[in-house]
This record gives structure tokens, sequence and C-alpha cells, in this order.
């Protein structure tokens, strides 16, 4: 009996030690390589699927990604490494594409910035307050994260905004509101510890509408808090009956039938005799004037302040149709002087980025 008893325990411990010796073998040395598959790509299920039939493992990582959600965008180990069955394979798979870019809000007012990024889908984070020696009180002097950018929409955009010049024997340098819009410049004004005076509206076709086109005192100097700033904003507006300065000829009682180049009103449908013969020469000569029952569009736009360069497209209609007066990108702060023949009425746009920034009509 008691040599059956150690037969049959010798047999267990023989069973025992044999499965902890395959055991530590299959671990440590046993399986055979498999060849890693590319994965890069695929649904994530697929990958998984695939994956787990070679005798591999997985981990799955969620990263930030353009890719459409659940779609494996690296993997590791690379493709083709040949690696023991029972290996963890590492997939780095995507959260989703819904990425946008961020507008870059560096040099807009406060307020402008914050419905420019609302617009965009972005909320406003955190906001900074900062002395700047080149920036106006409330304008952005950065963000983050900053543009350009790809991130989800709703991600909070952080501000850091100018305080403006810090104030030397407690007096404000008055900001340079020039080329921005009257809300901005109020806005910035106010901001800065100063106040708006008097805003004067004046008639011009070399300003778009609403521009500030000067200031009293100018910018630079400095005045005591709560000191006011005066103001010249263009309006597109003629005064009924006042005279307009038009750029490069005398005075005149209506710019929009000016000639385009003695400042004379241009001649009306029917040419006068003495300029028949006047027309019939030009037209020998192949001259470049309009003739002499056109009317003339004189146009003049300086661009305002831009962070880079933007398509600038002028439009006018007239009896004859409508026609692209000019179609390319311009800079900041260039000036545009058109002078466009039309008959009967004609109207005059200007897009900027594509955007309705000024139009007038002409008689």
């Amino acid at each position: 009996m008691k040599k059956l008893f150690r037969i049959v325990l010798l047999f267990l411990v023989l069973i025992i030690a044999g499965s902890g010796i395959v055991a530590f073998y299959t671990i440590f040395f046993g399986g055979r390589n498999v060849a890693v598959p590319g994965l890069s790509g695929m649904p994530v299920v697929d990958a998984v699927s695939m994956t787990e039939k070679m005798g591999l493992l997985v981990r799955i990582d969620k990263v930030e990604s353009l890719q459409p959600s659940g779609v494996v965008v690296s993997q590791w180990p690379d493709p083709g490494t040949r690696v023991k069955k029972g290996k963890i394979v590492i997939l780095k798979v995507s959260r989703g594409g819904d990425r946008q870019p961020i507008p870059d809000v560096r040099g807009m007012e406060y307020g402008q910035a914050v419905t420019r990024l609302q617009e965009s889908g972005f909320d406003v984070g955190d906001i900074v307050r900062t002395p700047s020696d080149n920036r106006p009180a409330g304008i952005i002097v950065a963000q983050s994260p900053a543009s350009p950018a790809m991130v989800p929409p709703g991600r909070k955009i952080d501000l850091m905004v100018s305080l403006g010049p810090p104030r030397t024997a407690g007096r404000v340098t008055i900001p340079d509101v020039l080329e921005r819009s009257e809300k901005i410049a109020r806005q910035i004004i106010v901001q800065s510890g100063l106040k708006v005076g008097t805003v004067r509206y004046e008639y011009t076709l070399m300003t778009p509408a609403g521009m500030v086109m000067n200031m009293d005192p100018k910018p630079g100097k400095t005045l005591l808090p709560d000191q006011v700033v005066n103001l010249v904003v263009a309006t597109g507006k003629k005064p009924e009956g006042e005279p307009v300065k038009l750029p490069g000829g005398p005075t005149v009682e209506d710019p929009a039938s000016a000639a385009s180049s003695g400042g004379t009103p241009a001649p009306q449908d029917e040419p006068a005799p003495d300029q028949a013969s006047s027309q019939a020469s030009d037209e020998t000569r192949g001259s470049s004037l309009p003739a002499p029952g056109d009317k003339v569009a004189r146009i003049r736009y300086q661009l305002p302040p831009l962070s880079r360069p933007m398509a600038l497209r002028i439009e006018i209609v007239d009896r004859n149709g409508s026609r692209v007066l000019l179609d390319r990108q311009a800079q900041a702060g260039e000036y545009v002087s058109l002078d466009a023949p039309y008959e009967g009425q004609s109207s005059v746009t200007i897009y900027l980025g594509g955007e309705f920034v000024w139009q007038d009509r002409y008689q």
C-alpha cells in the first residue's frame, strides 16, 4: 500500500513539475514568432480582432487626431516586426476628427476678439491683463493656443489683454485709434482711462465709412485721466450742397461727376459740338481717355490695418451691366485709386476678404 502511495505521489509531482516547465518555457521562451500586421488606418474593432486571432494582446490609447473617431492612427511595434505570441501591441486610436482652425485675434479689441472667437465656435478662457508699450489698452497682445492651430470646437482660448503703456507721472498715453472703426476706437479710448469728446463726421471718398480719420490730441501724447480725445470719422453720406475736396483735384459740388483729370464736371449724355471733333481725334489716336458721353467714378479706398494680405474686389454696375474693376490680394494700409468710366447711374461695391465693406452711388 505504501509503495502504491509513493508511486501516485511521484506521478503527481512529475505532472506538477512538467506543467511548471511548460508554463515557464511558454512565457519566456515558448511560442513561435509572428509578424505584427499593419493596423494604421483600420477601424479599431477590426484591428483588435485581427491582432487577437494572431495570439497577440492589445492595449488601446485614445489620442487627439484629425482622423475620424475609432480609427487607428499609429501602432507599436511597427508593422512587420516579429514578436512572440502573447506580446502586447499598443494601438493609438483617434478620439475624433472634429477640429477646426483657431482665428488669430491678436491686435483686435477685446470685445471684437471675443465675438470673433465665439462665432468660430470657441469659448474664452482665462484673461490676463498686462501693460504694453506698443499696444493700446484693450487690445489683444497674445492668445493660447496660438494661431495657426487645429483644435476641437468649444476649446477655451486664453487671452492676454493690454493695459496700455504704463502711466508716467499719473498721465495717460493717448492710444492710436486711427483707421479703426468708431465703435472700437471709443472702447479703446475708454479702456485707456480717457473719454471721447466731440465726434465730427466728414464725407470723403478716401476712407471707408465709419473709420476714424483724425484725432485730437494726436496719438502718443499724454493727458490726465478722464480728459477727452476728439475724433473725426469718415461718413459715406454727403452733406446737402456741401462741396467736397477730391484727392488730386479742386473742390467740386459733385465729385461723382468730376472729370478724370482736371476736376471739371463731366459732359452729359449729349456731347457739346466742340467736343465731337476731340472725340474723333481721340479715337483716331487710340486714346484711353473716357468718351465724352461717359461719366467717371473716382474710387479712393485705403485698406485698414490687417494681420495678413486679403483679397480685395471692386465691382461697378451701370446701365451696361456689371464688371470687375479690381480683384487681387492687397496689403494692410494700401491706398487704392481707380477712375472708372460709366454711363447713366452706377454703384461701386468693395469687398475685402469676401465680405462687403463699402458701397457708393454715382449719378
